[in-house]
């Protein structure tokens, strides 16, 4: 094996390769040898290793015939697995995951059932993995999700998780998990297991070695994951995250790209995470001195977008981001074209640009500043249409505002969002009043406080009219046209300073 790793460093691999499939092969040939699941774990564990490190090196030349070979070996070593199987303790079952998932084949088409057979191995044992086993199972997920048991086996995992130790998992392990979790469906993770990773999170930040203190992507990627399974850390966990991220930018070798900065500062706005302006400043101030390469813009447009969630954004800021993604790529280098961005993109500028719209009373210098960063946004593209939301009882919605006699427009877009329904007065001459049906969007780990991407929506809305948002269930089956009138009525002349007649023909 010793040989192996040192020829995958680019000295005659291929040849090295074919040497070991032959001792491997003919020692387990030999009437005398007995060769165990240990013996065969660490087999293909050393054999990915030395296969990851090839790739890497592009020490493999001839890739086909080495893939062949491989495919080859593996269904032998799968073989002389099967009857010892049943022996695999969960370490040895997860490593054999993990390397199986390393050398990318599926291991079902050479020996089919074997992987399953793994897989219930290490359920039957989870109670003794610990949190690099159960790293190691998470991180094997592509192959796993091909066999029957896949569901099962990652609701145990995320289960394990809450109670395993965790001492031997370090923060780049943690990312992994993290992030397997949040795109995993079938993980569906508990509170508690996900309080236990940001406690071990936690306690790695604190650490006074410097080999256990995160990089950068492990921070953005934990961040990031905790932002789609709508988990806010503790706001302790986040600002030492940060800081640790903001320390990073002061180390040219391991400085935060702008995917790292980007990923951060849009966890943070999605879970209404306070920041320290000094923090923004230094994250904000590395991403913008950085041309954007082709491909990068998002990271651009998800901080401005990240920042006016968070009410951090001003017309300085983002007239320097604009800037930046009007500086030609090198294949425009000759033209003055700027980098054409997707809609979505297109979309977070231009929703950022609406929060810094100055009110009507405010002074006219700042509404031309204001029309002015427009005009220079337009050019790297018009706005938008919104994306469409359509929530079943919009139907139910209008038919209960055409009984009481309003005057309204069914789906309609305001700005960059789409409204349910908008109730306009006759002549203009009352306020429109835009009608949500809400399908709440809450952070699970507390109580009532929903994500920063609902709160911004309904601001925004806010600004638009007088903003009434309906429950979604007040629409549901459950509910009658005349009962959602009757409900919706009092609400809205409420809103419409005590009569609705402004909104009748």
């Amino acid at each position: 094996m010793a040989r192996l790793m040192y020829n995958s460093r680019g000295h005659q691999f291929d040849a090295a390769l074919r040497r070991f499939y032959v001792d491997i092969l003919a020692m387990c040939a030999r009437t005398e040898s007995c060769v165990n699941h240990i013996h065969l774990t660490a087999i293909l564990g050393g054999l990915a290793k030395a296969w990851a490190t090839a790739e890497v090196c592009r020490a493999i030349q001839n890739h086909q015939r080495a893939v062949d070979d491989l495919h080859r070996f593996t269904a032998r070593m799968l073989d002389a697995l099967q009857p010892v199987c049943k022996a695999l303790s969960a370490r040895e079952a997860s490593s054999l995951l993990s390397s199986l998932s390393r050398l990318r084949i599926d291991p079902g088409l050479l020996v089919p059932g074997s992987v399953d057979a793994i897989a219930q191995q290490l359920m039957a044992n989870m109670w003794s993995a610990n949190g690099r086993d159960l790293a190691h199972v998470v991180a094997a997920y592509s192959m796993l999700q091909l066999i029957p048991s896949c569901e099962d086996l990652m609701q145990a995992v995320s289960m394990q998780l809450a109670i395993a130790d965790l001492s031997v998992v370090g923060f780049f392990l943690l990312a992994k998990i993290t992030y397997s979790l949040a795109t995993v469906p079938s993980a569906a993770p508990s509170i508690k297991t996900l309080d236990a990773l940001c406690e071990r999170c936690k306690a790695l930040l604190k650490s006074h070695q410097l080999d256990e203190l995160p990089s950068a992507p492990s921070i953005a990627i934990t961040m990031w994951a905790l932002s789609k399974l709508k988990y806010a850390p503790s706001d302790e966990l986040a600002t030492s995250m940060v800081g640790r991220m903001v320390a990073l930018c002061h180390t040219p070798k391991q400085q935060p790209t702008p995917q790292d900065i980007s990923n951060v500062l849009l966890a943070c706005a999605e879970l209404s995470i306070p920041v320290k302006q000094a923090d923004i400043d230094s994250l904000v101030h590395l991403l913008l001195s950085k041309t954007p390469h082709r491909g990068a813009e998002q990271h651009y447009t998800n901080t401005a977008w990240s920042l006016a969630v968070s009410g951090c954004l001003d017309n300085q800021l983002l007239d320097k981001v604009i800037d930046q993604l009007s500086v030609p790529s090198p294949r425009q280098a000759n033209t003055s074209v700027p980098s054409p961005l997707k809609a979505t993109g297109l979309g977070q500028l231009y929703q950022a640009l609406d929060s810094l719209q100055p009110q009507s009373s405010a002074p006219a210098l700042r509404h031309q500043a204001w029309s002015s960063l427009q005009g220079k946004l337009y050019k790297l593209g018009p706005r938008p249409a919104p994306t469409k939301r359509y929530l079943k009882g919009n139907g139910k919605l209008c038919s209960a505002l055409k009984q009481l006699g309003l005057t309204f427009k069914a789906r309609a877009a305001i700005e960059s969002y789409w409204a349910d329904a908008v109730l306009e007065s006759q002549g203009n001459k009352a306020q429109p009043i835009i009608l949500t049906l809400s399908n709440p969007d809450y952070i699970r780990n507390s109580l009532g406080r929903l994500t920063g991407r609902a709160v911004f929506r309904a601001h925004m809305l806010a600004q638009q009219g007088r903003l009434v948002d309906v429950p979604h269930q007040m629409a549901s089956n459950a509910v009658t046209v005349e009962q959602l009138a009757d409900y919706l009525k009092p609400i809205l002349t409420a809103a419409a300073g005590g009569s609705l007649d402004a909104y009748r023909k």
